[in-house]
Parts: structure tokens; C-alpha cells; sequence
């Protein structure tokens, strides 16, 4: 189910929280303001509407029909600027932020909810309002509101891996398995190979397989537990979660999260031949799309991992894989960009495997398109360097070293002493130790035990104090 499908929970067998206490009289006029409310909003008069249904909002937390009108409104209000909402919100959310950030601490979450309304005035979209509201309402008892912030936020962020590990979370914790599941298959297509990301989509496919099918499971939930039910006769059926998803898959052979849920229980226990196999049979019946390719390399690359984890390193046939693998890899992520175009993170990953192969100006191609993402811009500025200068163009190495020191964040760190060590080793082989000592002190500044730092610095003192004499 995607993110455009969470709706308000309908299932009227799921309790609702009591509402907070609002006299007959109060709850009439809160009523006649939200119907004038989103009698403005049809008429596009939405400052006002936004005034009036943010007041009912604020009074009435827990009420989905005031939470909804107020969030539809402000998303038309801003629909030119979507997911960023006023050009200054930054600095208004400010103030809100701080109040929702202090309620939390207090567990005042009336006074969270409040303040988070303020927020939503700027930015209907905001993950972090968005989630002290969830965090909030869901505090408060309320079951269906929470819903509403979390579309929300995955409409704003539906392809960043924390708005989606915390909506999946979110989403469990209300028993919305099928959409938790959608959150965190999301996380997984970003993030590959993440081992908390496949625990937890191993524990959320047990947990909707049985749901749909009304088996009930024990403690151990692996592909060969023991799930049971009973037939219209009475009778006991047993059968493994393993059985119990072929069964499905039988029933639906053209349904992708079929495959996925049943790979998802192999992978947990590292049977990556099963899951290789399963996915297989799922591209065959559905088709590449709905990560069912994605998934299949992500467990050919693990697999052959695993293979290589079992041979001695400095044998002959852990050469033979690892040329094996490099191969694999580059093949998977080239066909990655084809199938995504416009993801510049995968240009970078192609561009690392051409790197390993030593095809420098092929990897040259890749890191000059991926350095366009500001995410990988540092990270590709660093590669390049590497590649300008093992095709002894010392000139683009420099610039580029120059560059990554620059755009890689202070919190990666080890990236940033690796650009000032390879910037400091270049311009010494220039015979540049003016720019060399600079760049060594930096390095020595952030960790004077980074390799051989302190001898390099040395060298150069002792080779400026020659040339001074």
C-alpha cells in the first residue's frame, strides 16, 4: 500500500480515545466555525479559513474532521510551494518547535499539540511538527489523527529514509502492518543490506501474513515456525510460514509482495540461494518493477558475499570472487541507472565499481554527474581526485581535493581527513610544501594519528627549512 493510501482508520472495532472534555454549547460554535472554515477554503479565501480551522483544531485535537479540513487547506494554500510551505517558515517554526520540543519533555501534550498547530500554519509538510504531533496524539489515545500526520509527512518525504523509518515505527505501533511494511520496504530500497531494516520487514511480513490469514504463530518467527488454524470443520491445520506464503503465492502469482514477504523470511536466516530463487520466480510472474529486481541484486551481491566470508583471503579463489563479484556489482549498478535515470546517488555508486576496475575515465563520467547531488557532492569530489591522479592529471586532482574539503561535512569525519591526507600527499609530489604543510596541519589538527601525518609533516618542515637555507 503507498503512502497515498493511509487513510482514517475505519475497522470500528478498533477503540477510539474519549475526546478531551468540551461542553454542548463550546463544541456547537467550534462546529459553525469549521463549517464557515471550509465554506472559505472552496472559495480560496484561505487565510481565513486557516484562522478559523486551526482554532478548532487546537481546541478539538483528537477530531479527524477538524485535523483533515485544517491540513487540506493549508496544502491548497501552498500547493506552488509544495513540501516547503511559506518561503520563511525556517524562522516562524522556530518559536512552535521550541514549545513542542519543551511540552514533549513535560509530557504536556495538550500544549504540544497546540504548538504543533502553529507550526503546520507554515508548513503542512514539516516532518519534525509532524512527528511530535503523531508522537503527541498517539500519547493523548487517539487513533485516527495520528494517520493524518503521517500521510502528511510521507507526502513531504515519501523518499527520505528517516521520515520513513519513523512513519513505519508510527504505523506498527497503530497496527497498520500493511503500511508499516510499505514505510520500511521504502528504507530498504534506499538503504540496501541495512540488517535492523530486514529484521524488521522479516517481523512485519509474519505479522500481516497472519493477520490475512487468520493463522495464529508462536514466539520463534522464522520461515519454518509452526503456524495453525482451524478449517470449517474444526479441524487443526499446520503449516510453516514458508508453506503458508507459497500457499499464497499460489493463490496470487502475480502479486510482487508476495515473493518479497517470503524472500524477506529467507534473507533473516541468510538463506540467500532461497531468496535468490524466490525473487527469480517473482520477476518472471510480475515483472522487474515493484523492487522485485532491486531486491533480487541486492541478495545476488549478499550472496556472493556470503560465498566469499567462507574462503581464505589470500587464496587463489577468493581472487577468482572478488573479480567475480567487481563484475557483478558493476553490471547491477549500471543497469540500476538506466532503470532510474534521475537517482544521481546511483551514478555515484557505478562510478566507485568502474573506479575498483582501475576504468578511470569511465568512472570520471559517473562522479561528475553524481557531484550534482549535494548529498554526494563531497564524497564524488574525492573520488575524482583519485581518478584525475591516476591518470597523472594533477592539476583537476587538486582542484577536486580542494572541492571535496570543502562540501564533505564536518560529521564524516574520516572522509574529511582522507581528502586532506591525499590533497597534503599531492601537493608534496608537486614539490608545492607550502599547500602540503597547509593541508597536513589540518589533518594533524583533526587527528595527529592518522597514518603517517606527523612523519609527512616533519619531511616537509625539513624540506622548507633546506630551501630557506
Amino acid at each position: 500500500m503507498s503512502k497515498e493510501n493511509i487513510e482514517q482508520n475505519e475497522n470500528p472495532e478498533q477503540p477510539t480515545a474519549a475526546l478531551p472534555e468540551i461542553s454542548p454549547a463550546r463544541r456547537k460554535q467550534l462546529q459553525k466555525m469549521f463549517d464557515i472554515g471550509m465554506t472559505k477554503s472552496a472559495q480560496k479565501s484561505y487565510d481565513y479559513a486557516v484562522e478559523l480551522l486551526a482554532q478548532c483544531a487546537t481546541a478539538d485535537p483528537g477530531n479527524v474532521q477538524y485535523v483533515k479540513g485544517l491540513l487540506d487547506t493549508l496544502k491548497a494554500k501552498y500547493e506552488k510551494n509544495r513540501g516547503k510551505g511559506h518561503p520563511m517558515a525556517f524562522l516562524k517554526m522556530m518559536g512552535p518547535k521550541g514549545a513542542m520540543k519543551k511540552g514533549t519533555a513535560k509530557e504536556d501534550w495538550k500544549a504540544v499539540c497546540e504548538a504543533g498547530v502553529k507550526g503546520l500554519l507554515w508548513n503542512p509538510w514539516d516532518f519534525a511538527t509532524l512527528s511530535y504531533l503523531v508522537k503527541a496524539t498517539i500519547a493523548l489515545g487517539f487513533t485516527d489523527v495520528p494517520l493524518l500526520y503521517l500521510k502528511s509527512a510521507l507526502e513531504g518525504g515519501g523518499r527520505d529514509i528517516a521520515v520513513n523509518r519513523f512513519c513505519g515505527t508510527m504505523l506498527e505501533e497503530l497496527g497498520r502492518m500493511n503500511e508499516a511494511y510499505q514505510c520500511w520496504r521504502r528504507v530498504d530500497e534506499m538503504k540496501p543490506g541495512d540488517p535492523e531494516t530486514e529484521r524488521t520487514l522479516t517481523r512485519l511480513t509474519v505479522a500481516r501474513t497472519i493477520s490475512e490469514s487468520g493463522y495464529s504463530a508462536g514466539p520463534k518467527k522464522d520461515a519454518k515456525s509452526v503456524v495453525t488454524a482451524k478449517d470449517e470443520s474444526g479441524k487443526t491445520l499446520e503449516m510453516t510460514q514458508e508453506e503458508l506464503l507459497e500457499h499464497k503465492i499460489s493463490q496470487q502469482p502475480t502479486d510482487p509482495n508476495r515473493y518479497l514477504e517470503l524472500a524477506d523470511i529467507h534473507i533473516q536466516v541468510e538463506n540467500f540461494t532461497k531468496a535468490e530463487d524466490v525473487l527469480r520466480r517473482g520477476v518472471e510472474a510480475c515483472g522487474p518493477g515493484e523492487g522485485l529486481q532491486d531486491k533480487l541484486e541486492d541478495v545476488q551481491i549478499r550472496r556472493m558475499r556470503q560465498k566469499m566470508s567462507k574462503v581464505d583471503r589470500n587464496s587463489d579463489e577468493w581472487k577468482k570472487l572478488r573479480l567475480e563479484m567487481n563484475d557483478t556489482e558493476l553490471e547491477i549498478w549500471r543497469n540500476r541507472c538506466l532503470r532510474y535515470p534521475n537517482n544521481l546517488g546511483f551514478k555515484y555508486d557505478l562510478g566507485l565499481r568502474y573506479q575498483m576496475k582501475g576504468e578511470n575515465d569511465e568512472a570520471i563520467k559517473q562522479f561528475q554527474i553524481s557531484k550534482k547531488e549535494p548529498r554526494r557532492a563531497g564524497l564524488s569530489c574525492l573520488a575524482l581526485g583519485q581518478c584525475f591522479q591516476a591518470i597523472k592529471q594533477y592539476s583537476l586532482a587538486m582542484a577536486n581535493f580542494h572541492e571535496a574539503i570543502e562540501k564533505i561535512p564536518d560529521r564524516d569525519a574520516e572522509n574529511r581527513k582522507k581528502a586532506y591526507y591525499l590533497a597534503g600527499k599531492l601537493a608534496m609530489a608537486l614539490k608545492d610544501y607550502d599547500q602540503a604543510n597547509e593541508f597536513l596541519t589540518q589533518l594533524a589538527d583533526m587527528d595527529f594519528s592518522y597514518k603517517d601525518v606527523s612523519e609527512l609533516l616533519a619531511k616537509v618542515e625539513e624540506i622548507r627549512n633546506e630551501s630557506a637555507d
